[in-house]
């Protein structure tokens, strides 16, 4: 499936890897497994199963706007602004080919990314 831009996490400074998974609760560190691998619909039924903190919804927000989803995407930025932030968890919007990341740490950040046209 082709998507607008990959989603990179990092933590503490360091690009994560498989063995860096043990966030949160287990649907949440199933889900980030699952995002890492780039299956970014798998990882979106088990972030639907983790509990409620501003990771999951921007992840999600995130994850449906790469799929071209942009209305469901906008409803998770919505549910964002309710929940707490519970890890240390970082996340980035990538793009490979042209060798360029962006830190998103709130649907705005996005937002204004995504007005831009970049």
């Amino acid at each position: 499936m082709r998507v607008r831009f990959r989603i990179r996490l990092s933590r503490g400074g360091r690009k994560l890897t498989k063995k860096d998974l043990r966030i949160g609760n287990k649907a949440f560190s199933t889900a980030i497994r699952y995002i890492l691998e780039f299956k970014y619909l798998e990882a979106t039924k088990w972030l639907m199963l983790s509990e409620d903190t501003r990771e999951k919804f921007l992840l999600l927000g995130l994850i449906y706007t790469a799929l071209g989803q942009e209305e469901m995407a906008e409803e998770f930025f919505e549910r964002f602004k309710v929940c707490k932030k519970t890890t240390d968890l970082q996340i980035f919007i990538e793009f490979p080919q042209k060798g360029q990341f962006l830190q998103i740490e709130s649907p705005e950040d996005f937002k204004l990314w995504h007005t831009k046209g970049s």
